[in-house]
């Protein structure tokens, strides 16, 4: 008489390690080990997600402006607006914010013959204190600025200086944060202005903004 074997009643050999990560490989992982990687994944997930939007957030608020003819580009926040100054009155390029009036982003072109790049004036912090005392708070403005920072970086190979400054104009304190470069035997002077009240909630905008001018 032929005996039929109940399933059931076999009894399973012990798996060995090696056994059981081919069985996790073939999607056999006890419930409860699947159910705690996947709460590991979703949390490192969440980790990963959060760091991104953090870093991304400030450039994401940010525009570009392009000059018509090509010869320069950079990025402004969104809330700005274009300040119509006419032919020859101040800066190239004003924008301002909608909300904080006196926050603002500014393009200034000038003649330059020191040279061919922004290098040939001096390095970067001497270049900072030149920029504080003819262009920031030239003598006889009231107005006086402090060299917080700087830094040098490259644009396809063509050097700009970032300066940071505290500028004090007597009736209020400010921050700004100015990109200057030379090309062509001319200056280019980027500048992100604003009340020192409100650098903690802009500094890292400001600062992609410093980043942001290309000129061709």
């Amino acid at each position: 008489m032929v005996k039929v074997r109940n399933p059931s009643e076999e009894r399973i050999p012990a798996m060995s390690a090696t056994q059981g990560g081919h069985s996790a490989r073939l999607g056999l992982w006890p419930a409860y080990a699947t159910g705690l990687w996947l709460s590991r994944a979703v949390l490192l997930l969440c980790v990963c997600l959060s760091l991104v939007v953090c870093a991304c957030s400030a450039g994401s608020n940010l525009r570009a402006y392009r000059d018509p003819s090509g010869a320069f580009a950079f990025a402004y926040p969104n809330g700005m607006v274009a300040v119509n100054l006419g032919p020859g009155k101040g800066p190239v390029v004003l924008l301002r914010d909608l909300v904080y009036e006196t926050e603002n982003v500014s393009l200034m072109i000038a003649p330059f013959d020191k040279g061919e790049t922004i290098a040939d004036l001096g390095s970067p912090d001497e270049v900072g204190l030149l920029v504080a005392e003819r262009i920031i708070a030239p003598e006889g403005s009231g107005r006086s600025a402090k060299l917080l920072a700087t830094e040098a970086f490259e644009r396809q190979g063509h050097p700009y200086y970032l300066l940071e400054y505290q500028t004090d104009l007597g009736s209020q304190l400010r921050h700004e944060v100015v990109t200057v470069t030379v090309r062509h035997h001319r200056l280019y002077t980027l500048t992100a202005s604003t009340q020192e009240s409100r650098w903690p909630q802009v500094q890292a905008a400001f600062r992609n903004v410093g980043h942001s001018l290309n000129v061709s």
